[in-house]
């Protein structure tokens, strides 16, 4: 293929409407040099902030460089398309007309690299079907352009040419753009999104937020953008459809994210391991003129690589340290020597010790067997804990996990997003359904990175209230979970028998459709004994579940508000119309059994779950794994009363020691806890943790736990962390080296200045 430039030096053709014909053409973003990658992950500006904007997760393709080194380069009159410079010559030409000629050479089975000297992402453009032949999978695809003196009629002309006249796309406003170096920005981000499924957003070329918004779009349906911008006093709009290729997992750890996990047989060996820590990140600082601001980064990652890659999973003792700095590891290190050193550890017989700090370092010492090492339950969380924008940062450090979903079922339905994370968005709007998806979602997108990332299998799962049917759902029991979004949506069970106009308790208090019912449920600390004792004077009043040392109490708001009077307590409202665990509800007992009565996987997929021991409040021992009895479960739970503390102690009883709290926030943790620490019938030790909390931030929320899990002897693989942290390490080498290079080729020219 020829390697010869388009001369921009003679006069262009007149324009012609650009037209993609019936082809498509696939569009690859590739880096300038070997440091433009590293440069755009870690920000224009050189700071080490992460995956900041959508270039940062651009995977470095030795195809797609090989097909650049002999495509046709687009070279480009810089200084008349930015408007720095008179010359007469090309002034005509424009960011449409490069589009326009790229087409026409494209349609003759040519490449074409288009680029801007200062930007640092070159984009090659060429047949799909050359792009399918070099096995090269492309970031997007363009399929259709379009003008005209109105937007409206320039998108539909677009949509029209790409054969997508029935789809709404997402519209990426350039029109504020006036240099050809704007609108190339602008495009280049355009395709990083699309490659890395994060939504565009204003101004997003100013926008460095690292809490991108997942781009969900309809089921197997890819996404489209509509790519606009003014010229010659015409709109245009470009029509981009997603391509194969997928950007690259984030790392979950950076020089903002630190995470060093310890190893050794004995508490001095621990001790050792800290203290010879703390000197390595003091020997970083002590290298550097400035600690605060020139840390060298790529020594820092490269230390807590090799530790990852060092750490003991069979010692007999762990700890983790976690901090968003070197200087707030050291003091991290130093407390935990200074509670080491204070305390009866180094004893022949060391005492329980459980050590955690806000930061998430964590040292677990036992003179027992660790609660990790045969008792990890998994506890799937019930409705009502999903809040707005939950999960918002996940999609970037696990974008095959999305992808795989997108795949399997509809991850915007799943997730109920257009209610989770619209603007201002309200989950007291939503209805019993949609809560009880989204929390579902939730609790599957949570199994998959544990089980699949880290390798963490339980040897209990259980749930509460509706958690129970999350838990078969995500555990890989059901062969088709996807499938009972939509029956959720408009199955009665949900819409109208124990929600919404609640025909059950109609049914059950003989009242008529017109009848109005005022139903609520209040969070009361009582006990059960202090709620029985008056319960039967209020006909209409449950007491619907049993959760250490509070109680719900659900039915007619006004009944409910008299009884809590009567006994001198004050109750929480939960402000949520559902008559689940109340004596209405078995009216539909059959209904709810049928409902969850579910085919199961064959039973090759099911042995991999052969270890687990699936618990549930309505027995006292596991449920068999059979759809009838998963159906008959669910429904005793569904229907019944929750005693959520006789659950747990049950749990315990069977051997479940260390509880991981699987879905949105933490509602069961703290409930765990408070149970554990007042049950007079089960002595074990045993420990509740979150990978999720409402407030704080995904990633920091996931790192806590798994250090937990490490810190407690749970089998747990590090091998997600230890690659992507590898990739950062090997572009940040990339920048660093490109910075050295410049520096030294300025040296010279500041000393001619100054002599």
């Amino acid at each position: 293929m020829s390697n010869q430039s388009t001369s921009v030096m003679s006069k262009p053709e007149p324009t012609k409407v650009a037209s993609v014909k019936s082809m498509r053409i696939a569009l690859k973003l590739i880096a300038n040099d070997a440091a433009s990658l590293a440069q755009a992950a870690n920000g224009a500006n050189g700071s080490l902030h992460a995956n900041n904007n959508a270039f940062a997760a651009i995977k470095p393709c030795s195809l797609a460089e090989t097909l650049g080194a002999t495509a046709i380069p687009l070279e480009i009159d810089v200084s008349s398309l930015d408007g720095t410079s008179n010359t007469a010559t090309n002034l005509n030409m424009s960011f449409r007309d490069y589009l326009a000629q790229a087409i026409e050479r494209i349609e003759q089975q040519q490449t074409v690299l288009l680029s801007h000297p200062a930007l640092p992402y070159s984009l090659l453009m060429m047949p799909a079907i050359v792009a399918a032949k070099h096995r090269c999978h492309p970031h997007a695809y363009l399929t259709g352009m379009g003008e005209g003196h109105e937007l409206s009629d320039a998108v539909q002309q677009a949509l029209t040419q790409a054969k997508r006249a029935h789809v709404s796309p997402t519209q990426i406003d350039a029109t504020h753009c006036t240099s050809y170096k704007d609108k190339f920005f602008e495009l280049i981000q355009l395709i990083g999104h699309l490659a890395t499924r994060s939504l565009p957003t204003t101004n997003d070329s100013k926008n460095n937020s690292t809490n991108k918004q997942y781009w969900f779009s309809e089921m197997h349906q890819s996404r489209v953008a509509s790519f606009n911008f003014i010229e010659a006093e015409l709109q245009h709009a470009v029509v981009f459809v997603q391509g194969t290729e997928l950007g690259e997992a984030s790392s979950l750890l950076d020089n903002t994210r630190l995470f060093f996990p310890i190893s050794a047989s004995t508490v001095s060996g621990i001790q050792q391991q800290l203290t010879q820590l703390q000197s390595q990140l003091n020997a970083i600082i002590n290298t550097n003129t400035s600690a605060a601001i020139n840390v060298n980064h790529s020594t820092l990652l490269a230390l807590m690589l090799n530790n990852l890659n060092q750490f003991d999973h069979q010692a007999g003792k762990a700890a983790v340290i976690m901090g968003n700095s070197i200087e707030t590891a050291c003091s991290e290190i130093e407390a935990m020597l200074a509670m080491l050193s204070t305390s009866d550890t180094l004893a022949s017989s060391p005492s329980e010790v459980e050590y955690k700090t806000p930061s998430g370092s964590c040292l677990i010492l036992t003179a027992n067997e660790p609660l990790g090492t045969n008792g990890l339950c998994f506890v799937y969380p019930g409705v009502g804990t999903v809040y707005p924008q939950m999960f918002s940062q996940l999609p970037r450090f696990f974008p095959d996990l999305y992808a795989q979903l997108e795949r399997d079922g509809d991850v915007k339905a799943m997730l109920q997003a257009d209610s989770i994370y619209a603007d201002n968005a309200k989950v007291t709007d939503m209805s019993l359904g949609e809560l009880a998806i989204a929390g579902v979602g939730a609790s599957y997108i949570l199994t998959k990175v544990l089980s699949e990332y880290f390798n963490v299998k339980p040897n209990f799962a259980m749930g509460y209230s509706m958690g129970e049917a999350a838990m078969w759902a995500s555990l890989g029991i059901w062969k088709q979970p996807h499938s009972m979004i939509e029956a959720t949506q408009t199955s009665t069970i949900f819409t109208t028998d124990i929600s919404g106009r609640l025909d059950c308790v109609r049914q059950a208090w003989q009242l008529n459709q017109s009848d109005d019912i005022v139903w609520n449920s209040f969070v009361v600390r009582a006990t059960p004994a202090d709620i029985e004792a008056v319960l039967t004077q209020y006909p209409r009043c449950y007491l619907a579940i049993i959760q250490g040392d509070t109680c719900v109490l659900a039915g007619c708001e006004a009944s409910c508000k008299a009884l809590l009077k009567q006994i001198g307590k004050r109750g929480m409202a939960a402000n949520r119309v559902t008559a689940m665990h109340t004596a209405p509800a078995m009216l539909i007992h059959r209904e709810v059994a049928q409902f969850y009565q579910q085919a199961l996987h064959h039973n090759e997929q099911l042995e991999q779950t052969a270890q687990i021991k699936f618990i549930s409040a309505a027995s006292s021992q596991p449920i068999n794994v059979s759809s009838l009895d998963i159906a008959t479960s669910i429904a005793d739970t569904f229907c019944q009363p929750l005693n959520f503390t006789e659950l747990v102690n049950n749990a315990r009883k069977l051997g479940a020691k260390l509880f991981v709290e699987i879905g949105a926030d933490r509602q069961t943790t703290t409930l765990i806890d408070k149970i554990a620490r007042t049950s007079p019938t089960v002595s074990e030790p045993c420990q509740a943790i979150a990978v999720n909390a409402k407030g704080g931030d995904d990633q920091t929320a996931l790192l806590k736990c798994i250090a937990q899990l490490i810190s407690h002897k749970a089998p747990v693989s590090l091998t997600c962390l230890t690659q992507g942290l590898a990739n950062l390490l090997a572009s940040t080498l990339k920048f660093e080296v490109n910075n050295l290079q410049a520096d030294a080729t300025l040296a010279p020219q500041l000393e001619g200045e100054q002599s």
